[in-house]
């Protein structure tokens, strides 16, 4: 079964898209799925449209926590997944805000910066916040690919796990395999995932900024801070 994971903070509008999308890109490789929703801290109407929507498509929504932070709310439904599921079942993470097309849904990492990459209407400040956090995570960790190349970015949301690999993780690392609260969450499990010798790759990403309703709710300093202590911890702690 694929496990499909989304983490909404005020996300009613997109999601009213998002679910109908995700169904229709199900049908057509044939496998069953379940979607698993967090809306920690969310004040909109996002569960009503989401309940709306319940009785056509296979969906759980987890208990309403008052949490905040993508990483908090990823670690719920993570943990949710690695206690419950099968281990050969796959895990699929999306961008809530309707960025990321579900037509690409059988892969690893989707990643903006792959040569063949598509990137519509991103603002040029997150494209260098991404760029840059890709740059310094692959100077200080230089994590690899099954091809034996670089991964090029550390920060995509949009990703396939084996859940027997977090399983694996949590076995390891016990519910600190995710400390970062907010959007860095995504390079720290991926740098976790290289220390348990998961298998890794990438594909190109048609990433269309124009399709999200709502503005960006990425707090750049707070971000790039968590960033740089993610990289002074890691560096010294990670393979201990």
């Amino acid at each position: 079964m694929i496990k499909i994971i989304l983490c909404a903070l005020n996300e009613a509008q997109n999601l009213e898209t998002l679910l109908p999308n995700i169904n229709r890109e199900m049908q057509k490789i044939d496998r069953d799925y379940e979607i698993i929703i967090c809306l920690d801290a969310s004040n909109d109407n996002s569960e009503k449209i989401i309940l709306a929507q319940k009785n056509s498509y296979p969906i759980r929504i987890l208990d309403f926590l008052a949490q905040k932070g993508l990483g908090n709310a990823y670690k719920r439904v993570f943990l949710e997944i690695i206690k419950t599921a099968n281990p050969n079942d796959i895990a699929i993470s999306l961008d809530a805000d309707n960025t990321h097309n579900p037509n690409q849904i059988d892969i690893l990492i989707v990643s903006r910066f792959c040569k063949d990459s598509k990137i519509n209407g991103f603002p040029l400040y997150r494209f260098f916040i991404s760029k840059t956090t890709s740059i310094l995570l692959q100077f200080f960790f230089n994590i690899k690919k099954i091809s034996g190349r670089k991964v090029k970015d550390y920060s995509s949301g949009y990703r396939a796990y084996k859940i027997k690999k977090l399983q694996e993780l949590y076995k390891k690392y016990g519910e600190n395999f995710i400390l970062e609260k907010n959007f860095i969450y995504t390079c720290e499990i991926l740098l976790k995932m290289s220390k348990i010798d998961a298998k890794i790759d990438e594909i190109a990403l048609n990433y269309d900024y124009g399709r999200k309703i709502g503005k960006s709710k990425l707090k750049i300093i707070q971000n790039l801070w968590s960033l740089l202590k993610l990289i002074v911890r890691n560096t010294y702690t990670i393979s201990h």
